[in-house]
């Protein structure tokens, strides 16, 4: 007698590699937004005031919640309330973040009392980027968010399968993300005639990845249906404790990663944000599309 095997839904190829464009998908749109005012800072300085030191406030915007211990937070979230809830409100708070940076640089705004009265204090800042830290700051918190749930999606997904291969080509998706936005920003500005123009496209991309990690609830809840589990009952050996807190921070091996990481990471990202202006600031007579041109070609190699 032949006894039949139940084929779960992350056993059939096409399911899980759908799974995995669904989630990639939200994290290259997310990737595009980081980025999509770094080939255009000469733009923001000549059209919205930006000098260096407010674009560089600007970028550090994106992560300075994080540095305070949200991701801490986001990763507790993520083990009580499980991905599709940790997802959702991920990619919800990425596309609020983008929307609220988006108002705050548009001429609409310029034109309002409360840019008026943003301008009235902390003088060292225009309104416009007051509104878009804050936005930045939202976005860099749902941004951060996403990267954990989605780590943990595939690894649910590609448990005893290609697992690293699904994460390696996620994180190389993302990072096309980067080359894309590089690609298309000074030409979208250009061809409008505004900085507003790139940032709204990517606000549209990124209520799409919204839209995408949606669809993969519904993959995700059927997967669960199969496997007799519910979301919020979670997995009983990776229930979070604040004992754990205790042994990780206690790891001498934790703190060797994390200072590679962080070296790492304090030296490509400043790089990414002030890489193509470099390049306009040294070389006489290059355009923002050429300078990002020739920038694009640095992601490609993570990727």
């Amino acid at each position: 007698m032949v006894q039949q095997v139940n084929q779960l839904l992350n056993d059939k190829a096409w399911a899980r590699w759908t799974a995995l464009v669904l989630v990639a998908s939200m994290m290259f749109f997310g990737y595009m937004f980081v980025d999509v005012m770094s080939p255009i800072q000469a733009l923001m300085e000549s059209q919205k005031g930006w000098g260096p030191d407010t674009f560089g406030t600007y970028a550090a915007s994106e992560y300075i919640v994080n540095v305070l211990g949200f991701l801490i937070i986001a990763g507790v979230i993520l083990d009580k309330m499980g991905v599709r809830f940790t997802g959702v409100l991920s990619a919800s708070m990425m596309f609020i973040g983008a929307l609220i940076k988006l108002i705050g640089i548009s001429d609409w705004f310029a034109q309002t009392a409360f840019a008026d009265w943003l301008n009235s204090w902390w003088v060292t800042l225009p309104a416009s980027a007051k509104m878009a830290c804050f936005g930045f700051m939202l976005f860099g918190c749902g941004c951060e968010m996403a990267g954990t749930t989605v780590s943990k999606a595939i690894a649910k997904w590609f448990k005893g399968k290609e697992m690293a291969l699904a994460m390696g080509l996620e994180m190389a998706i993302a990072r096309v993300g980067v080359f894309a936005i590089f690609s298309i920003s000074p030409i979208i500005a250009n061809h409008f005639g505004t900085v507003v123009a790139p940032v709204a496209f990517c606000t549209v991309l990124l209520l799409i990845g919204l839209i995408t990690f949606i669809v993969f609830t519904f993959m995700d809840k059927t997967l669960d249906k199969q496997l007799g589990t519910t979301e919020e009952a979670g997995d009983p050996e990776e229930e979070f404790k604040f004992s754990d807190l205790g042994k990780i921070f206690s790891s001498q091996v934790f703190w060797i990663v994390a200072l590679l990481c962080v070296l790492y990471y304090s030296a490509i990202f400043p790089f990414q944000r002030y890489g193509a202006n470099m390049l306009q600031c040294n070389l006489d007579g290059i355009s923002p599309e050429d300078a990002a041109n020739i920038f694009r070609w640095f992601p490609i190699g993570a990727a």
